[in-house]
């Protein structure tokens, strides 16, 4: 059941865990721990290209946050999720591990569906497909055991249960959201302002990857170009993620660039950098931040997360020491 108090376990929550409703092609929850410094405090926090909201469900909260994607079926998930959470959490948990219900949510028509079990249908999709991405699901791919076990169970069985148990956290989380479903130029330019920041995770440009129909709903370079257009005009401030490459450096080439440590994407063995651009000095944030923690350190020396903490922030004061100019 949701907990009455929801700042309380919401706080409580951010304590003790990350959140994580189910994967994404191209999600930030594996960044998480480099990408969170980077971004500034603000009254008004917006995600235009939402996706598994990985960012927005482990940051701070802000007094207005928005999240908006323009897939239907992931928007409604989680506007089911939040507005609903008991029943929707209640049918997930019933539902058998199953080549047969993935293959059943895969393959059949949604249009005559309530928006509870079209929620559910999408979670089976991301859950129990073997890559664990939403955009990924598929009958031929669902995810198996053959000798892997944990907690006494198959491990896909353990790992399918734990993310049930994590769904009332961010249902929680979810109740201080607005949720959009419009194009993300349209959103940016709807809650433009001098107090929001934008954080802007769009589909990555097709020559920095491997598998270029990746996401329901791709972006042509014009696209990218469009929205670079966009996103220098605002009054805001914008972080914007990608795979560095010629079309985007030449893009925000004005802007601040932080890489993050090279890693391998899933559709190539090569390693990739994620960048994030910035049209702020990151360094500020970075020092935010590091107050924050410092505060925090001060507030609960003794307590179970102290350990964490004080990781957090030598590290973030290593990236202060070790940066320059645009570059971080």
């Amino acid at each position: 059941m949701r907990n009455g108090d929801g700042a309380h376990s919401i706080e409580k929550q951010r304590s003790n865990r990350k959140l994580l409703a189910f994967g994404w092609y191209g999600g930030k929850y594996s960044h998480l721990d480099w990408l969170l410094p980077l971004l500034p405090p603000a009254h008004h926090y917006c995600e235009p290209f939402g996706g598994s909201a990985a960012v927005l469900l482990n940051r701070e909260p802000s007094p207005v946050e928005t999240y908006n994607d323009i897939d239907g079926e992931v928007v409604n998930f989680f506007r089911v999720l939040r507005d609903y959470p008991d029943e929707l959490i209640r049918r997930i948990a019933l539902t058998p591990f199953s080549r047969k219900e993935l293959e059943i949510a895969c393959t059949e028509s949604t249009d005559s569906l309530s928006d509870i079990e079209r929620a559910r249908r999408f979670y089976v999709c991301a859950r129990q497909t073997r890559t664990w991405l939403a955009q990924r699901a598929a009958p031929g791919r669902w995810a198996y055991c053959v000798a892997t076990s944990r907690a006494g169970m198959a491990g896909v069985i353990s790992r399918w249960l734990g993310g049930i148990e994590e769904l009332f956290y961010t249902s929680d989380r979810l109740l201080r959201v607005q949720i959009e479903n419009l194009p993300a130029i349209e959103v940016i330019q709807k809650y433009d302002s001098e107090n929001t920041l934008f954080y802007c995770d769009p589909p990555y440009v097709h020559q920095a990857r491997g598998d270029t129909n990746a996401y329901a709903y791709e972006m042509s370079d014009q696209e990218h170009i469009q929205l670079a257009e966009v996103l220098h005009s605002v009054k805001g401030k914008v972080a914007l993620s990608g795979y560095r490459c010629e079309l985007m450096d030449r893009l925000y080439r004005d802007w601040f660039c932080i890489e993050a440590p090279p890693r391998t994407c899933h559709s190539v063995k090569a390693a990739r950098q994620e960048v994030l651009w910035t049209n702020y000095n990151p360094q500020e944030a970075i020092r935010w931040n590091l107050n924050r923690y410092q505060k925090l350190l001060l507030k609960e020396p003794e307590s179970a997360v102290s350990h964490k903490l004080k990781q957090r922030f030598l590290e973030l004061r290593q990236v202060i020491l070790t940066s320059d100019g645009n570059s971080i």
